[in-house]
């Protein structure tokens, strides 16, 4: 029977140690885009576009998602809902909007948890320096802040695959419209090199193309104007 009293005292022992825990979670990451700010944060800032890199997006397809508010910025929302996900449901809501700069949110997660999380652009070489982070309070207990561990955990590890998502986005979505300008550039470049001559005469349509034409037969035959008119003048001699 001791050796069960000692198990009991280790676990007695375990769970006291999370008052050594803060009852505060935070974190942050943070990523460079070759892209500028304005371009960036629509993706920040709209729900819509937010969950076309998410990290949570695709973790279960049957997910339901709702949104309401406005389109973007300060007042839209977005809740999600799944009957048998482990992600379960909550909802999201933009609280404070500044154009191309930051994007903070308030976190329901439906069973009494919240938090917040924040989005910051700044400015670098052309580029962006994304970082995201994330707030919540565990509460007092000691099981509560042995759960904020995990809770740093998987939240960090998230918030680094959904930006590398949105890295990956917006850089390939960047080298596409490149790929695209060049090819019209390319396209305008092969009209222009037409010369002058050609493209007067296929501008001139068929007759055009026609006169052209019998101007060259008439050069190789010797009927020329001025061959024509020296004709005319040695006829009108006596």
């Amino acid at each position: 029977m001791r050796w069960i009293l000692y198990i009991l005292i280790f676990l007695v022992l375990l769970l006291m140690a999370g008052y050594l825990f803060p009852r505060e979670v935070s974190l942050e990451r943070s990523i460079y885009i070759d892209r500028p700010p304005q371009t960036v944060f629509p993706y920040v800032n709209n729900f819509r576009k937010f969950n076309s890199w998410s990290p949570w997006r695709n973790i279960d397809p049957a997910m339901e998602y709702k949104y309401s508010g406005p389109e973007a910025g300060v007042g839209a929302s977005m809740s999600w809902h799944g009957e048998n996900s482990k992600e379960g449901g909550g909802t999201q809501t933009i609280t404070a909007s500044t154009p191309n700069s930051l994007v903070q949110t308030d976190l329901d997660f439906g069973d009494g948890s919240e938090a917040t999380a924040e989005f910051k652009l700044q400015e670098q070489n052309g580029g962006t320096q994304v970082s995201w982070s994330f707030n919540t309070d565990t509460g007092g207990g000691p099981r509560e802040r042995w759960m904020g561990l995990a809770i740093k955990k998987m939240v960090g590890e998230s918030y680094e695959q959904g930006l590398t998502k949105l890295k990956q986005l917006m850089e390939s979505s960047a080298k596409t419209n490149e790929i695209n300008e060049r090819k019209n550039s390319d396209t305008t470049d092969s009209v222009s090199d037409i010369p002058s001559d050609v493209d007067d005469a296929m501008g001139g349509g068929p007759q055009g193309v026609q006169s052209e034409m019998r101007n060259q037969q008439q050069e190789e035959a010797g009927e020329t104007e001025e061959n024509e008119t020296g004709d005319q003048k040695e006829n009108e001699q006596p």
